[in-house]
């Protein structure tokens, strides 16, 4: 949909006006009437586009709002439950059209859930040894994991669970004050030392799919998930999701299809059940790969790095400014020689013994560099970090004048030396504290550099197509082939001489 479409839309199911988002925005309504017919674009100002999104999700209480937002963007999360803060960021994704998978990891990212409310005594429900129960629909499915929950709390040892995810979680995430509650006890069992092991579901429905990512994704983060993927095709039309905790519980449910008001859901204590379901649990993941594995100690990122740059392959990568692997020999020796903290040490070195494999790749594989460029001015304020998907700003690096122009001059070399590379000036107001790398040719790579770190390295097909589209989308945007290179080296050309003044 463009974005004339999406604001007819949202202005409809609100009866919202002209003269009223006008008002509401500190607009003149005349602007309003060239966006909804499509005389005028997009806002390029994100804080219009914020506004609008608070407007909106403002004016969106009502239960069949809801619904109709929820139907549109294909988000459960999005009915009535969800807080109007929280409504206003997807409406806002939505109009920016931050709506692909990757997208979606970025912004989970930064998710933390919130503590909890304390459990009303009353409601407290006994779980009693050797038990076996069948619960029904959607109550059915929150009854099992209240039980569940309540057993995993009682448990004085640490224990694996184990996760077969093969649902959309709708069930769930159409409560936000039951999804935060469940979230934040996962994080309070990892804390006493559970370790999670999760098959995940098929990805043949990517919308619903990124959603359920937003609740798994902070727990992925805390390296404490060990996450796998069935590498045969499955379909949607009878799936099932199961938690096992040995030696004490068994939760699973079934269902038809996208549904999840048919679910039949058993829980039991029985042991022999418990046993019967880990050993088919186990017999599964015998079938499965690595999916993703996160890194949360910088001095570990090297190795999945040294892998990624050492496959032959396209490369495609998003950094928050100019990239390390760009950067001239001269210039990383120089920075080795002046830097103490062990860890850029090692990085710099990693990039500077990199260079002649770099190099001959660009002679026959592309790489698509998607990097901040920034003005003079920034650079000459010192505002300028050295990129690093290894460590936070601490003791980091920052561009001299002199620095940046011989950065600049590198890039301006492989564009015009190498037919392959390719050097994009990624947009100001993309999301700055993650990176990305791609090689087409087996694993995805997507550093947070914000605090704490935490490197997610993606093997999964499927996540590696995604990651690769998503940065070549990018790219396309902005223009990189043919005449839009010729003006890209112009651009860096005029930055080199602005600094030189």
């Amino acid at each position: 949909m463009y974005f004339k479409d999406k604001l007819v839309f949202l202005m409809k199911i609100t009866q919202t006006s002209n003269k009223e988002l006008a008002q509401g925005i500190s607009v003149d309504p005349s602007l309003v009437s060239l966006m909804r017919s499509g005389k005028r674009k997009q806002p390029r100002n994100p804080e219009r586009i914020k506004h609008i999104s608070m407007f909106f999700a403002s004016h969106c209480k009502a239960d069949y709002q809801r619904n109709a937002l929820a139907e549109m963007l294909e988000q459960s999360s999005i009915r009535s439950s969800l807080p109007t803060e929280d409504l206003a960021e997807r409406i806002e994704e939505w109009l920016l059209g931050n709506e692909d998978l990757i997208d979606q990891l970025a912004v989970s990212f930064d998710l933390i859930p919130v503590k909890p409310s304390e459990t009303d005594p009353e409601s407290t429900i006994t779980v009693f040894e050797n038990e076996t129960k069948f619960c029904y629909g959607e109550d059915g499915r929150r009854e099992v994991m209240s039980l569940m929950m309540q057993l995993l709390s009682s448990l004085d040892q640490p224990s694996p669970i184990l996760v077969i995810s093969d649902d959309n979680l709708e069930w769930l995430l159409t409560d936000f004050m039951l999804t935060k509650q469940l979230q934040n006890n996962m994080f309070e069992l990892i804390e006493k030392g559970f370790v999670f092991h999760q098959i995940m579901p098929a990805v043949n429905h990517l919308n619903r799919y990124a959603e359920a990512l937003r609740f798994w994704l902070p727990l992925y983060s805390t390296g404490k998930m060990k996450v796998y993927y069935y590498p045969r095709l499955r379909d949607n039309l009878y799936r099932r999701s199961t938690i096992i905790v040995p030696g004490h519980c068994i939760q699973t449910s079934s269902t038809i299809g996208l549904k999840s008001n048919n679910n039949i859901t058993l829980f039991s204590t029985d042991p022999a059940l418990v046993s019967a379901y880990m050993k088919q649990y186990y017999d599964y993941l015998s079938m499965c790969r690595p999916a993703i594995t996160v890194y949360k100690d910088p001095m570990d990122f090297f190795d999945p790095f040294m892998d990624t740059l050492a496959r032959t392959g396209d490369i495609t990568q998003f950094v928050n400014t100019l990239s390390v692997n760009t950067m001239p020999k001269e210039l990383l020796e120089q920075y080795i020689k002046e830097i103490d903290t062990p860890v850029w040490k090692r990085m710099l070195q990693m990039y500077l013994d990199e260079i002649p494999h770099f190099e001959a790749c660009l002679k026959k594989n592309k790489c698509l560099d998607i990097s901040r460029l920034s003005s003079a001015k920034e650079v000459r304020e010192g505002k300028v970090p050295i990129a690093s998907p290894y460590a936070t700003s601490q003791n980091q690096p920052i561009y001299t004048p002199e620095s940046y122009i011989l950065h600049l001059k590198n890039i301006v070399r492989l564009m015009e030396q190498y037919d392959n590379y390719f050097f994009v000036p990624a947009p100001k107001y993309d999301k700055q504290d993650y990176c990305l790398t791609v090689n087409e040719n087996g694993t995805a790579l997507m550093i947070r550099t914000s605090s704490p770190p935490v490197m997610l390295r993606f093997e999964r097909p499927e996540f590696i197509l995604a990651c690769q589209e998503h940065l070549i989308h990018k790219a396309e945007s902005v223009g990189y082939d043919d005449l839009n290179k010729t003006k890209t080296i112009m651009r860096l050309k005029n930055i080199i001489s602005e600094l030189q003044k």
